[in-house]
């Protein structure tokens, strides 16, 4: 997760923390339309904090098509040595097509 997803988390959730605040101190000040607050928070406020900070395209680079791509985010992650990483690589710079290429990482990745 980037800095930019974990920020959309954290606006999500002080959004969550200021409704929750802001009907709690409504209800003990004895505001007798403090539910309003929650519901308009909750169905409205929350979702449209969600819409604003979504970003689509984010998702997609979570997942590349590229093997190549994909080899290197497992790098970047830890989840391969060095020498896994070279191996892998060299293997499918080997490879001339792009479906041998899926299949060859598909049977490495297992």
């Amino acid at each position: 997760m980037g800095v930019v997803s974990n920020a959309r988390e954290d606006i999500a959730g002080v959004t969550v923390f200021l409704i929750l605040g802001a009907g709690m101190i409504a209800l003990f000040a004895n505001v007798s339309w403090f539910w309003v607050i929650w519901v308009v928070g909750f169905a409205v406020v929350l979702p449209l904090i969600g819409i604003l900070t979504d970003d689509e395209e984010e998702d997609t680079d979570e997942t590349p098509d590229d093997p190549v791509e994909r080899l290197k985010r497992r790098y970047a992650d830890g989840e391969l040595t060095d020498e896994e990483f070279e191996h892998r690589l060299e293997r499918l710079m080997e490879l001339d097509d792009d479906a041998t290429v899926d299949r060859e990482l598909e049977r490495e990745l297992r």
